[in-house]
């Protein structure tokens, strides 16, 4: 998924939120709640808009930090793979990994962390290069098949 259709599953997120009604009461006297329609619609938009941003954040670092693991002579090159490694496989991770870090590499972490938190794909999937060039990054690491 390209981001092309990234933003345009976002913008039928947004279109579909905007048709969201909430009915209150029951029988002959339902209503339609419009104070509780724009709470609950400014809740599902707030949601929608944080997912969306946190997602093309994310998958830009992880982009950038996979960049960096390829190159063979960089900087906490182990950190960024067991990193990587954590997320594409749900694996846990040391939290030292996150210290020590130069401050990019580490702000790149932590846009990944939150695009895996608020995001709703799979950031190695949608990656340029995809689930390919993570293990092909990773099997240079370990010496085995990911």
């Amino acid at each position: 998924m390209g981001k092309t259709d990234r933003e345009r599953r976002h913008q039928a997120n947004l279109d579909r939120i905007n048709r969201v009604q909430l009915v209150c009461g029951t029988a002959d006297h339902m209503r339609v709640d419009h104070e509780g329609t724009l709470l609950e619609r400014a809740r599902m938009l707030g949601e929608e808009i944080s997912s969306h941003q946190a997602t093309e954040l994310g998958l830009a670092a992880f982009d950038r930090l996979l960049r960096r693991a390829e190159e063979r002579d960089v900087r906490h090159r182990r950190d960024i793979l067991a990193f990587i490694a954590a997320v594409w496989n749900n694996k846990a991770l040391p939290l030292v990994t996150l210290r020590g870090l130069e401050q990019s590499v580490g702000d790149d972490m932590m846009e990944v962390l939150d695009a895996f938190r608020y995001g709703r794909l799979n950031l190695a999937e949608h990656v340029e290069g995809g689930p390919r060039r993570v293990a092909r990054a990773l099997k240079e690491w370990t010496g085995a098949s990911v």
